[in-house]
């Protein structure tokens, strides 16, 4: 597996949404194996960091996006408006902002803690210090863009020593003409959606979502459609390009922040796979688990584990195991284990632990038995 074959994987994604819970592995690097198999998790940080291939930005959600569409987002950076706490930093340190603008200038990429004047953390867990402020507003501005990451820490440079001068230094398109475009990008990724569908891929509202594929449906790129069971009146749009009505034989855990299962009222009407992320929901009330994989089987989601990594015994431990309605447990587990086992493998542990908690425990530990 190359760089290459991920590059290409994410261009046909169109973004990759980071994530720093890191329970198994980090959320970014999970799609990538979901599609490709074993691969080496370096070669994603090669793509961002060393070759430029991919860059940082707000589009879904914090994103890696191929670097070639860095012009889509310039408008929206362009256009940010300063949050509250941006503004009280205005007024209590009046030339702060440009002040750090200067020091990433002249000393290189920095992380928020080691700007000048950066002050302490206030509050608890999102309690920003002045230098995280002033940074992640550069940041959302597009004056500056993440040129590295260590243990996860954002450092950070000017955007021009970051984005290869090809793709910075293109003209900007409208609002209207990036819309457009990020629609199309995101129903080549969906393939079939309705309007806020499409409009949640790339974070954009309903109407000017609606307007980006209204034009292109009109030019002929996609096409309105009618999907039997959804519900009455909701407008959904289709690609015309690329359409195989032939089975699939896909098999994959899936991250919760992965582009096919993020929005989780999408999954529910293609799927009828009720999901819901529980890391906040106190221990005793979740139903299904702390963080945990919807599991592609063909077409349909059709099953669900909570994972996690321990590394102190080299497992990874398979803490639920929930199968949907209608289908043979033992069948699915099969499946399910070999998954298991090659994920255990790409992330350098040396077997897969079972608990007994789920309706799909007592075939899944027989399952890895053998």
């Amino acid at each position: 597996m190359t760089a290459e074959d991920l590059r290409r994987s994410i261009l046909k994604m169109g973004l990759l949404q980071i994530d720093a819970v890191n329970v198994c592995v980090r959320s970014h690097y999970m799609p990538l194996f979901s599609r490709l198999g074993i691969y080496q998790r370096e070669l994603l940080d090669q793509l961002a960091y060393r070759e430029k291939a991919i860059f940082e930005t707000w589009a879904h959600a914090a994103c890696f996006v191929p670097v070639e569409r860095h012009l889509l987002f310039r408008q929206r950076m362009a256009q940010q408006k300063s949050k509250p706490v941006v503004e009280k930093l205005k007024k209590v340190r009046p030339s702060y902002l440009e002040d750090v603008l200067e020091q990433v200038a002249s000393r290189g990429q920095l992380s928020a803690s080691e700007l000048e004047g950066s002050g302490k953390r206030r509050g608890s867990w999102w309690g920003y210090q002045d230098g995280k402020i002033a940074a992640e507003w550069h940041f959302s501005r597009g004056d500056l863009s993440i040129g590295e990451r260590r243990n996860f820490t954002r450092y950070y440079d000017l955007t021009e020593r970051v984005i290869p001068p090809e793709h910075l230094y293109t003209a900007t398109p409208s609002v209207k003409d990036s819309n457009r475009e990020m629609m199309r990008l995101a129903v080549k990724a969906h393939g079939i959606g309705t309007v806020r569908d499409f409009g949640n891929y790339y974070h954009l509202k309903d109407d000017s979502a609606l307007v980006g594929l209204n034009e292109l449906a009109e030019e002929g790129s996609i096409q309105r459609v009618r999907i039997e069971g959804w519900p009455n009146g909701i407008e959904a749009f289709a690609a015309k390009e690329d359409i195989s009505l032939d089975p699939t034989e896909a098999r994959a855990l899936l991250t919760p922040f992965d582009p096919l299962v993020w929005n989780r009222d999408r999954i529910k009407r293609i799927f009828d796979f009720f999901y819901r992320i529980e890391i906040y929901v106190p221990e005793r009330k979740r139903q299904y688990g702390y963080y945990v994989y919807p599991f592609l089987l063909g077409e349909d989601l059709v099953a669900r584990v909570d994972l996690k990594a321990d590394r102190n015994r080299n497992v990874l431990v398979v803490k639920s195991a929930f199968v949907e309605e209608g289908y043979d447990h033992d069948q699915i587990a099969f499946s399910l284990a070999d998954e298991l086992m090659m994920m255990a493998r790409w992330l350098g542990l040396e077997r897969v632990g079972a608990g007994r908690r789920g309706n799909l425990m007592k075939s899944l530990r027989a399952a890895l038995i053998g």
